[in-house]
């Protein structure tokens, strides 16, 4: 099957056909951290799930694994509109800019994975980032987040940082935010960033792609169709699914930037993100999709830990980096 996906996509960088032990090792703790926490959990019942729980359970167990790197410094701005933390290196003089989107299934907050994320994506930019904590489903269900998104990236500009030098980083449901806002940012003659990276993007809520069910048994951070249902119900609340920004894989993307987008090969999500690539380039625009083999949903979380996610996180610093060139002396 990789070798067949490797054929049909466009790829970044040239992916490698297998997978290190280090890499297949923590994906089988993985698999067993998976299994614990969906046996807590309620979702999988095809009934509404106590989302406060989820979030209580899902917060403390991401706390505990996640690894931020001590140097990163986060901190409120109490003109930011919305809600989030500006993230910088005090010591390093940032190149560039980045709105972080994170994912969670439109229904959970960031955590300290997510943190641990974008600082190690920044480090390798060259870049400080906002990081957007949008209103969550189903308190605040669709178009709420995608109008946070908005909102963050029309300040960001407002405060003076060109959109050249302006990338949206967006992982799993977060991607489906940040491209539901450029495709309306777009639509209001809004000057558009110069870069989208997505990693394990979720854009098609009607859930067509073939992976949904060919992968549920090979993905262990999404494997239940019933769950992803309920999700879908939580957030959209009686929208259809085939809305454009609701599921953006079908909106018009004619005009949007160039974008690299991350799938894993046994993912659940991993046709949303080769179909995405695909839409983006029929509409005239630039993007490129690396299958990552063996990769589960969201493996860049599991940080520089193993070298697939140290690869795959290099190859969006230097992507991003490619997209927003230099406008600063470089440092020696």
């Amino acid at each position: 099957m990789d070798h067949v996906l490797a054929e049909q996509k466009q790829s970044w960088r040239l992916q490698p056909l297998d997978t290190s032990w280090r890499g297949r090792f923590w994906i089988g703790a993985l698999r067993l951290f998976c299994k614990i926490l969906v046996r807590s959990s309620d979702a999988d019942a095809g009934e509404t799930p106590d989302i406060a729980a989820m979030r209580r359970r899902n917060g403390f167990l991401e706390n505990v694994v996640a690894n931020v790197p001590p140097k990163a410094r986060f901190r409120n701005l109490d003109e930011a509109p919305v809600d989030g933390e500006w993230m910088s290196f005090p010591d390093n003089p940032p190149r560039r800019t980045l709105l972080y989107i994170h994912g969670g299934s439109f229904v959970l907050g960031r955590s300290a994975v997510h943190n641990a994320l974008i600082v190690n994506i920044t480090r390798e930019a060259d870049a400080d980032a906002f990081v957007l904590d949008y209103r969550l489903a189903p308190e605040h269900p669709f178009p709420s987040g995608i109008e946070d998104v908005k909102t963050a990236y029309r300040w960001l500009i407002a405060r003076g940082t060109d959109p050249s030098q302006v990338a949206i980083v967006a992982d799993s449901a977060g991607g489906s935010l940040a491209l539901g806002a450029l495709v309306s940012l777009r639509d209001e003659g809004f000057p558009l960033p110069a870069a989208t990276a997505l990693l394990s993007p979720w854009v098609d809520m009607t859930l067509s792609g073939n992976s949904v069910l060919t992968n549920l048994d090979s993905d262990p951070i999404v494997s239940s169709l019933e769950a992803m249902n309920v999700v879908v119900r939580l957030y959209l609340q009686g929208r259809s699914t085939e809305e454009p920004l609701a599921s953006p894989l079908f909106a018009d993307l004619t005009g949007l930037p160039p974008t690299l987008i991350h799938v894993g090969a046994p993912e659940v999500l991993r046709d949303d993100g080769t179909r995405l690539a695909q839409s983006l380039r029929d509409a005239g625009c630039k993007a490129w999709c690396d299958v990552y083999p063996r990769m589960p949903h969201g493996w860049h979380a599991l940080g520089t830990r193993i070298p697939e996610t140290q690869r795959s996180i290099t190859e969006i610093g230097e992507f991003l980096k490619e997209m927003m060139p230099d406008q600063l002396p470089v440092r020696h």
